[in-house]
């Protein structure tokens, strides 16, 4: 008798002898697997592989939305204000653009434009207010 002992797996629908170290490593992964499975389970949390086998046609990773990428509607959208605004703001007078400017694209504060320009910080918050009314009001007209 053959006191050696034989290892087998089974692969697919065959059965395949292999050596101890690969019989060993084998189960140790299919235990690993199933380990992480049953955390998962105990935990809440599921694969959307999973739903592969509910619908015919879909994928369950399909089913996931992408919150990263933006989608083409709402860029188009943007795109489309953006040129707008960009015609709006050429029919604002030199000044009303230049406070717009100094505020929303070069980022500086009414109190710093007050000490640069030496304007109260209430009358550049007035005019500011008036200019994106303005502003409001050919963005609403310019269809």
């Amino acid at each position: 008798m053959d006191k050696e002992k034989k290892f087998f797996i089974r692969i697919g629908n065959h059965v395949e002898q292999v050596t101890e170290e690969i019989y060993r490593e084998y189960f140790k992964m299919l235990r690993r697997e199933r380990y992480l499975e049953e955390r998962d389970l105990a935990h809440g949390r599921f694969l959307y592989s999973q739903f592969d086998n509910a619908y015919e046609d879909i994928l369950g990773e399909e089913m996931l939305v992408d919150r990263l990428t933006e989608d083409i509607c709402d860029s188009i959208v943007t795109k489309i204000m953006i040129e707008k605004l960009r015609e709006c703001l050429s029919l604002l007078s030199d000044d009303e653009l230049n406070l717009i400017i100094q505020l929303f694209y070069e980022e500086k504060s009414q109190r710093q434009l007050s000490e640069e320009s030496g304007i109260p910080v209430m009358t550049i918050s007035d005019r500011k207010n008036r200019i994106l009314k303005k502003l409001k009001k050919y963005m609403e007209n310019k269809k």
